[in-house]
């Protein structure tokens, strides 16, 4: 076996023994609720938070040690003083540490010493008949999204909206939104977010929220 092949195939393995670890369990992890309050110059203000924020990593359905499943819970919410309009927006900012995504075809033996190699960024420099290889997991959401992430690629996830109007307090809930990526080694990370955009009679503003790291 030559050294890049060596070298590539323990990167892959590596990525592949961290994603093993606790596949079997599924837990429900809490993390810290935040907000933030912002005043004009005017005296105008307003409120942009989140509260309730759960994770719920399970084994993933397909049993591929690449792939990740997890189950999320949040609560976000804004407010505006006086009179004026806005809009709330929240989601969840997704990224893979190491992307691995590689098809056998059915022509290669079971072995890694026909042809194969990788680089030591994980692209292959050279690949047998019958194989492909591409970097870039892919994401599903319970709300039929479907995107492509590269490795150092930040992908957002935006689960809904709600208009506000002024003197009032509005609601996004999500509960048990489904997150999948597959053709992911090493750490998974989610970060949740939540936006909000006023408008009113003195002023155009925004402001935001990010809840803790979430990392699988």
């Amino acid at each position: 076996m030559s050294y890049t092949l060596a070298r590539g195939m323990g990167a892959v393995l590596a990525s592949i023994a961290v994603a093993v670890v606790g596949a079997g369990e599924s837990r429900a992890y809490g993390y810290a609720p935040h907000e933030n309050t912002y005043f004009m110059p005017t005296g105008f203000g307003f409120t942009v938070g989140h509260t309730d924020l759960t994770a719920n990593p399970v084994a993933p359905q397909n049993m591929a040690p690449t792939t990740r499943e997890v189950f999320l819970d949040n609560t976000s919410y804004g407010s505006i003083d006086g009179p004026g309009t806005g809009m709330l927006r929240t989601g969840y900012l997704v990224s893979c540490a190491v992307a691995i995504d590689l098809t056998f075809g059915a022509t290669m033996s079971t072995g890694f010493d026909t042809g194969l190699t990788l680089g030591i960024d994980g692209t292959p420099d050279a690949l047998s008949p019958g194989v492909s290889a591409s970097i870039g997991p892919q994401i599903g959401a319970s709300m039929g999204l479907d995107l492509e992430i590269s490795p150092g690629v930040i992908e957002q996830i935006e689960v809904g909206t709600k208009t506000l109007g002024g003197g009032m307090t509005g609601y996004v809930m999500s509960r048990d939104f489904h997150l999948v990526v597959e053709g992911c080694g090493g750490a998974l990370t989610i970060r949740p977010y939540t936006r909000i955009e006023v408008d009113s009679p003195e002023t155009t503003a925004n402001g935001a929220v990010y809840g803790d790291v979430i990392v699988l």
